[in-house]
């Protein structure tokens, strides 16, 4: 990822970081031991910054692909409460997201070849993590325990589970710099057809359009906000009953 390619695999080891421990090494020895190097303090200390430099571009890149593999495996979170929906006169907020281009296509492409699949499929460790919650949930104590260290979710745990909102990180992970997704109001006069499986967030999604048409104003007045609602969700009602 240092200089861009015709053919881009952003899915292998950051060998950046072999240079930037070399950088670091020629670093120290230009400042504790210039004389090694035939070198007197003062170009021994510019020699220092010169090999600090390089070294910073070089963990630059290697943090871009440390990034984007943790991403595939793993979304940073991503959460928002009621009051900071954003709610505009003029356009309609629909999340995060990003414009699909051919390089999404290659890089989805690429997750799901064998010599790319390690980098893309939990590790083993998080399967065995996966499986030990499974058989100790009825284990006598204090093995139920262990269960529920391994199911703690929080950074420090390095097998923590994955956020029960299903889907596939490497849809989101392929593109590093998401941005927010909005929708002309003035396109919102036909209809709009949300495909999706059981418990995937599409009334989530409708509770997010009608928050923002419940709070927006025009002329300085609310608009009135009918929902007809067939599958009767209680979650759905009394949030349009918070809203309004």
């Amino acid at each position: 990822m240092a200089q861009p390619h015709a053919v881009e695999v952003l899915l292998r080891p950051a060998v950046e970081l072999y240079t930037v421990a070399v950088c670091a090494g020629a670093a120290v020895v230009c400042v504790v031991a210039p004389w090694s190097l035939a070198l007197n303090p003062v170009l021994g200390l510019g020699s220092a910054l010169a090999f600090l430099a390089f070294g910073a571009i070089r963990l630059r890149d290697a943090w871009a692909i440390l990034r984007y593999r943790r991403h595939i495996r793993r979304l940073p979170r991503y959460v928002m409460t009621s009051r900071d929906v954003p709610v505009s006169q003029y356009r309609l907020f629909v999340g995060r997201g990003f414009r699909w281009e051919q390089r999404h296509t290659h890089r989805l492409t690429q997750t799901y070849k064998p010599e790319f699949r390690r980098y893309a499929e939990p590790t083993t460790f998080y399967r065995l993590a996966r499986r030990l919650e499974e058989r100790l949930e009825f284990a006598p104590p204090p093995l139920p325990r262990l269960a529920r260290a391994l199911a703690w979710d929080n950074p420090l745990n390095p097998v923590r589970p994955l956020p029960p909102v299903g889907g596939m990180p490497r849809l989101h992970g392929i593109e590093p710099h998401e941005t927010d997704v909005t929708l002309p109001l003035g396109e919102r006069v036909g209809h709009t057809l949300v495909l999706g499986t059981t418990r995937v967030g599409k009334t989530r999604l409708a509770e997010l359009f009608i928050t923002q048409d419940i709070r927006r104003k025009v002329h300085g007045e609310h608009e009135v906000v009918i929902v007809f609602d067939p599958k009767g969700d209680a979650d759905l009602l009394k949030r349009m009953y918070v809203e309004a």
